[in-house]
C-alpha cells in the first residue's frame, strides 16, 4: 500500500509539473506574423503590400502660356487620387478569440499625368478571423501630394492636401486578398474624392511579393546594362 502511495504521489508531481511546461510552450510566441487568430498569439505583426486602382474626382484647369505669338490657352488634367502602390506596417492585439484591434501605417507612390506624388495614411485596425479568412476594417487620416498650377507657366512644386480614408480587406490567412475604399482631401483650393480596389498581399505573402520583384529588377537591369555596353 505504502508503494503505491508513493508511486501515484510521483505520478502526481510529474503530472503537476508538465502542465505548467506545456502552457508555457504554448504562449512561448506572443506576437504572431502570420496565420489565424489562436491561443498561442496575443497579437499580429502587420506587414502589407498593396496596389490599387481608383476611380474618382478629375480636375481641368486652365492657364496662359506666354508665346512668340502671345499667351495661349493650356489645358491641364490632373488626378489627385489615382492609381497607386504602397507598403504598411502595423500591429493590432487580439481582445477576443477572434478579433483584434490596433494601428497601421501605410506610404504610397502613384504617378499621374502630372509626375511622382506620395501618400501618407494612419488607420485604426479592426481585424475578425472565420476560419481560415481574415476582415480587416480601417479608417484614419490620410494625407496626398498633389500638383498645383500657376498661371504663365507649367506645374507648379507638390503640395499636401488631407483628408480621411477608409476601407475593407478580406483575405486568406493575412498572405492574400482584396480590398476595396474611399478617400476624400482638400487642397490646392480644389476638393478630390475616390474609390479604390486592388490586391493586398500580408506577412509571407509581402516577403514573398518583395522577393519577386527584387529578382525581376534585378533581371530588368542586368538587360539595361548590357544595352548599354553593347552600344
Amino acid at each position: 500500500m505504502r508503494r503505491r502511495d508513493t508511486i501515484c504521489w510521483i505520478a502526481t508531481a510529474i503530472g503537476v509539473g508538465i502542465a505548467p511546461a506545456g502552457a508555457r510552450a504554448q504562449r512561448a510566441s506572443p506576437v504572431c506574423f502570420s496565420g489565424v487568430a489562436r491561443p498561442a498569439c496575443s497579437g499580429f505583426i502587420l506587414l502589407e503590400a498593396s496596389a490599387a486602382t481608383t476611380s474618382g474626382s478629375k480636375h481641368t484647369i486652365v492657364t496662359m502660356v506666354s508665346t512668340s505669338t502671345g499667351p495661349v490657352p493650356y489645358q491641364h488634367h490632373l488626378e489627385d487620387l489615382p492609381r497607386y502602390f504602397s507598403g504598411g506596417a502595423g500591429y493590432v492585439h487580439m481582445v477576443g478569440p477572434v478579433w483584434a484591434l490596433g494601428i497601421a501605417g501605410e506610404l504610397g507612390n502613384a504617378n499621374p499625368d502630372a509626375g511622382t506624388a506620395n501618400r501618407m495614411a494612419v488607420t485604426a485596425r479592426a481585424r475578425r478571423w472565420t476560419g481560415n479568412v481574415a476582415l480587416d476594417l480601417g479608417a484614419g487620416p490620410l494625407a496626398a501630394e498633389i500638383f498645383t498650377l500657376v498661371a504663365n507657366s507649367g506645374i507648379d512644386d507638390r503640395i499636401l492636401a488631407r483628408g480621411a480614408t477608409i476601407e475593407a480587406a478580406v483575405s486568406y490567412k493575412s498572405l492574400v486578398g482584396v480590398v476595396i475604399g474611399a478617400d476624400a482631401i482638400r487642397g490646392g483650393n480644389r476638393r478630390s474624392s475616390a474609390i479604390r480596389v486592388g490586391i493586398r498581399t500580408g506577412s509571407y505573402g509581402t516577403l514573398a511579393t518583395a522577393a519577386i520583384a527584387a529578382v525581376a529588377g534585378a533581371f530588368v537591369w542586368a538587360g539595361l546594362s548590357g544595352g548599354l555596353d553593347e552600344r
